[in-house]
């Protein structure tokens, strides 16, 4: 069977259909992977094969000021009740479907040639490249969407999330000969049940697996697994709680080493006490997050630095090989890092600049598993900024400190492995094709 996946952004987009595309080809079927110029070489690197359809005109991909910065208190199941949205809210995600719109007119042309020569039985696109279901409405052949760890299955390509479809969403389907009521016939989802809002779409829970954006016979540098804690070729479990009591020097921090067991029923790990921050905006993290690392630098742990964070250091190396050696994350709140997080059973704290952040954040909240707060409660000021960072050290300290947090942490991520994995997805998307397959 031939599978078309396709995508418009690499990353944290791309990261989640990495695992299927490769289950697929392991139980014999081809896959190619469309996407705009600038994400070939990501493709490349996982070892599947890139199809480029053109390149996406900057205007376009970048998000409007309302999208990245939301501003007002936003309900944390909002997806679920639209009706109790301001008409400003719906605005935002009026803007965020329209840009999601102009994203799929530029793909739309060279996927759907390239799917009309190629002639797949089946298109995997991301949540957010509606260009997928253009194209498999073109061809007649069924649509999957994959999900990249969003607490909810949100289509904006809907007038006020319920309605009749967005106007140039409606004109690109009928262009190609789709219907603009189709949907998805199944979304592979991998958040764990525990952060997941409910919802009327067919979903399939699917276990998140990691890569580190490179094809499977790569292995992690001896640099990385040492920044990580971790022991190459040794199964390292999550960090254990301690109490940060104080140390011989004043203001300094350790991790108690006293012999008991924590919430996950290993022994508690002695040493410094490590943290990493991952932020993927390329400006790097808010000033306020910054004076909150130095803080606690200061006070002794042990801040490892991921993404833009690393702020001109070398990168401590691919997320889900650094968290298995820390006992907290601080991110934004983006799908693959709570996931990365939910697997290694590490607490999170987020500052969640965008809908889906703040969104995600809520749901860790709710769970126990984590604390967050919009990024827009910050103080952008140098003073206020000092003094927000003050105290999201105190709430780091605080995750670090009460138990409840890392035992929450440990649930999710044994909730997070029982998930079915992509072997029983294969299964699944093949028999959409029909019993020929």
């Amino acid at each position: 069977m031939r599978v078309l996946f396709t995508t418009w952004a690499s990353g944290a987009h791309l990261v989640p259909m990495v695992p299927l595309a490769r289950a697929l080809l392991e139980a014999g079927h081809q896959v190619r992977v469309a996407v705009p110029s600038e994400c070939a070489a990501a493709v490349a690197r996982t070892g599947l094969v890139p199809v480029q359809i053109g390149a996406l005109p900057m205007a376009v991909v970048r998000a409007p000021e309302a999208v990245r910065r939301p501003h007002g208190i936003w309900p944390t199941d909002w997806p679920l009740r639209p009706t109790a949205l301001t008409p400003e809210q719906h605005g935002v995600l009026r803007a965020c479907g329209d840009r999601q719109v102009r994203i799929a007119e530029a793909m739309a042309q060279g996927l759907v040639a390239f799917a009309r020569c190629w002639q797949p039985e089946l298109v995997v696109h991301d949540a957010g490249a509606y260009a997928g279901t253009v194209a498999a409405g073109a061809l007649g052949v069924p649509a999957v969407g994959q999900l990249w760890g969003s607490a909810a299955v949100l289509r904006l390509d809907r007038q006020r999330l319920e309605g009749p479809p967005l106007p140039g969403y409606a004109r690109l389907m009928r262009r190609y000969g789709a219907d603009p009521a189709r949907e998805p016939d199944l979304w592979l989802d991998p958040c764990p049940p525990s952060l997941a809002l409910p919802s009327r779409a067919r979903r399939l829970p699917v276990r998140f697996v990691p890569h580190d954006g490179t094809s499977p016979d790569e292995t992690p540098s001896p640099y990385e697994a040492r920044r990580a804690g971790a022991h190459p070729g040794r199964h390292e479990h999550p960090g254990r709680p301690g109490h940060l009591g104080h140390s011989g020097h004043p203001g300094r921090h350790v991790a108690a080493s006293n012999g008991r067991h924590g919430p996950g029923g290993g022994p508690r790990r002695s040493g410094p006490v490590r943290v990493c921050v991952a932020w993927d905006d390329a400006g790097g993290p808010p000033d306020a997050v910054r004076a909150a690392l130095w803080v606690a630098e200061a006070r002794g742990v042990e801040v490892v630095r991921v993404g833009s964070a690393a702020e001109g250091r070398p990168p401590a190396g691919p997320l889900h090989r650094v968290l298995p050696g820390c006992r907290a994350l601080l991110h934004q709140g983006g799908g693959a890092a709570v996931l990365a997080a939910a697997m290694a059973g590490v607490p999170q704290l987020v500052v969640a600049p965008r809908l889906e952040h703040q969104l995600n954040g809520a749901r860790l909240a709710r769970a126990g598993a984590g604390m967050y707060l919009p990024a827009d409660a910050l103080d952008a000021t140098r003073p206020g900024a000092r003094a927000a960072g003050a105290r999201l050290a105190l709430d780091l300290f605080t995750l670090l400190e009460q138990p409840s947090y890392a035992a929450a942490a440990h649930a999710l991520r044994r909730e997070a492995l029982a998930m079915p994995g992509p072997d029983k997805a294969v299964r699944a998307v093949t028999r959409l094709t029909g019993p020929a397959v």
